[in-house]
């Protein structure tokens, strides 16, 4: 009896090594993000950067990059003609986002309206029955991509920064009839959200727990087993 006893404790004993050196990964993920404030563009050229992902806490299976554009827009439009005229204000920007000279995300974020401008009021004021002041046009747009392909992955691993370039390029106008003045202010601003997708393997500590626990438990069915037949 004492044999099978004997043999029962190294079962348990090599259980455990078992489960504590054998980790089981995990699926897991990690998001940082970065963003500008509004600067007033027909051209900018911003960084965005992130931090890299720490190869320590497992392997990396792949990087969502999701990039948000935000434009504002402050205008005035008058009406120098005689007679009523329709007027479209557009309030747009080219937005990008590189890394590495690559180009990743583009956007093309777009405030648009209408106005109908009565005749010239004889005052070229941006205000009155023929003109009009604009201030506080927004709009917003984002765009999300995923990226697995191990040689690009390479750029988000290891200690420090990514860093992106942020592009961003007015394009607005006014379009209306011969006799409209107007001016277009534009601002732009970008944020990233860069999400890490990643293998883990538990800590050592936690798997030991398991196995020692399966162990205890197979010890005590074993224990009860060998008391049982002593005591026949």
């Amino acid at each position: 009896m004492t044999t099978k006893l004997l043999n029962t404790l190294a079962a348990v004993t090599t259980l455990a090594g078992i489960v504590a050196t054998s980790g089981v990964a995990n699926a897991a993920s990690l998001s940082y993000s970065s963003s500008t404030n509004y600067d007033f563009t027909d051209i900018i050229d911003a960084p965005l950067s992130v931090q890299k992902f720490d190869s320590s806490l497992g392997t990396l299976q792949g990087v969502t990059i999701q990039f948000t554009g935000d434009i504002l827009g402050n205008g005035g439009l008058e009406n120098k003609s005689k007679t009523p005229s329709p007027v479209t204000l557009n309030i747009t920007s080219d937005f990008s986002l590189e890394l590495n000279n690559q180009s990743l995300l583009a956007l093309n974020p777009k405030y648009s309206y209408n106005y109908q401008l009565a005749k010239y009021d004889g005052t070229t004021d941006y205000g009155g029955t023929s003109g009009k002041t604009l201030s506080n046009l927004t709009a917003t747009q984002s765009a999300t991509q995923s990226f697995t392909n191990t040689q690009f992955l390479q750029s988000f691993i290891g200690n420090g920064n990514v860093d992106f370039l942020f592009s961003a390029l007015a394009t607005s106008a006014v379009t209306g009839s011969g006799n409209i003045r107007s001016y277009i202010d534009t601002y732009a601003k970008a944020g990233i959200k860069v999400t890490y997708d990643y293998q883990s393997v538990p800590e050592p500590s936690a798997t030991l727990g398991v196995g020692l626990i399966a162990g205890l438990c197979l010890l005590s069915q074993r224990k009860k087993s060998w008391l049982k037949v002593s005591n026949s």
